[in-house]
């Protein structure tokens, strides 16, 4: 089963506080997605749970709305903390907090924090808008089209291979 979105992004909360960056909206939104390109064309599966989250082409680049609406109250200020879960259980609120339990996504994780820590939102979201990026083959004004994964997997192996030939 794959992890969540929240699960994912809440792990980039986490790097970002042992490693004392602020992160905000923007790149935690970009670190997600990269994150999920990388796994897919790595290992042949989402990062993501399609079952909850899709990715789409918005205005400012690759967005997941359950990301999105999870982190959005932060607005233009760093994050802070985790995002929650609250559900009802026999007219009962329980809160959790999502966690990434998968060692492999972990390592993806780690690998683009390690490479795009240093980068601002703004670099990241010019990053996801070059020509040929998923977001460009997707995106279209006024609209928040999905971005197949298809599209995503083939833009990160080609990503990938570019990488190792250097």
């Amino acid at each position: 089963m794959n992890s969540n979105a929240t699960e994912l992004a809440n792990y980039f909360v986490s790097l970002a506080e042992r490693d004392g960056i602020e992160l905000y909206q923007f790149g935690l939104m970009k670190r997600v997605y990269i994150t999920h390109g990388l796994h897919l064309a790595l290992y042949n599966r989402s990062a993501i749970d399609s079952r909850f989250d899709i990715v789409e082409a918005w205005k400012n680049g690759p967005v997941i709305p359950s990301v999105y609406h999870s982190f959005k109250y932060n607005g233009i200020n760093s994050i802070k903390e985790k995002s929650i879960i609250v559900e009802v259980e026999n007219s009962k609120f329980k809160i959790s907090t999502p966690e990434l339990s998968d060692e492999t996504i972990k390592k993806v994780s780690e690998v683009v924090w390690e490479k795009y820590k240093g980068m601002t939102d703004f670099q990241l979201i010019e990053l996801t808008h070059k020509d040929g990026t998923p977001w460009s083959l997707c995106y279209e004004e006024g609209k928040n089209n999905p971005i197949p994964d298809l599209y995503t997997k083939a833009y990160y192996k080609k990503l990938i291979s570019y990488e190792r030939d250097r």
